[in-house]
């Protein structure tokens, strides 16, 4: 048995295991092979590789897009990350390109002008809907699961904040700023 942050560890090292934890635990729980349907607006949560690998063909074959695995990558995204079907449902390869599209997530946040928390915050939002302005309930609901209360000031005066259930500590990232993510990539998880 692995814990997610040793997995995070291992297989996305752009992010630190800590952030990539709370994004696993608010997106699928922990489980590889979990999937949200955002077109028909249900979960799925398979009882095996074989079963999700037919799921997800069968949404994928009626036109669905899926948020597919540990990290919930959109289905629209597999074909940038090199993901299969059936390579999605694995826990590493899924984790390492959740991680790439957070890393690039907080690249585009940081290319907008923001930095620190501010840019993680957006960042988290990126994730989720694809624009750093997208979604800060998203954003909020990861720093809840990390146990961070989330208080961002903005520059336009807006300020988010929610309650943490364990001792407040900052969301840590891995990146040098110097990298920047192509201007096409869809970044929704």
């Amino acid at each position: 048995m692995i814990t997610v942050q040793d997995l995070a560890a291992q297989c996305a090292p752009m992010v630190a295991p800590s952030t990539m934890a709370a994004v696993v635990q608010h997106e699928s729980g922990g489980n590889p092979l979990a999937m949200w349907d955002n077109t028909g607006g249900r979960r799925y949560l398979p009882t095996s590789v074989h079963q999700a690998v037919q799921i997800l063909r069968r949404l994928l074959a009626a036109g669905h897009q899926v948020d597919v695995g540990i990290a919930q990558v959109d289905s629209e995204n597999f074909q940038h990350y090199g993901l299969t079907v059936r390579s999605a449902f694995n826990a590493c390869t899924n984790i390492h390109a959740g991680g790439e599209i957070l890393q690039a997530a907080w690249f585009q946040a940081k290319h907008a002008g923001l930095h620190g928390q501010t840019a993680l915050f957006h960042a988290f939002e990126a994730y989720n809907s694809g624009g750093i302005y997208g979604d800060a309930g998203y954003a909020q609901a990861i720093y809840a699961a990390a146990g961070i209360p989330a208080v961002v000031h903005l520059a336009h005066g807006y300020r988010y904040a929610t309650t943490a259930s364990l001792p407040a500590h900052e969301v840590k990232t891995r990146w040098s700023s110097d990298w920047a993510p192509k201007s096409n990539w869809n970044l929704g998880g």
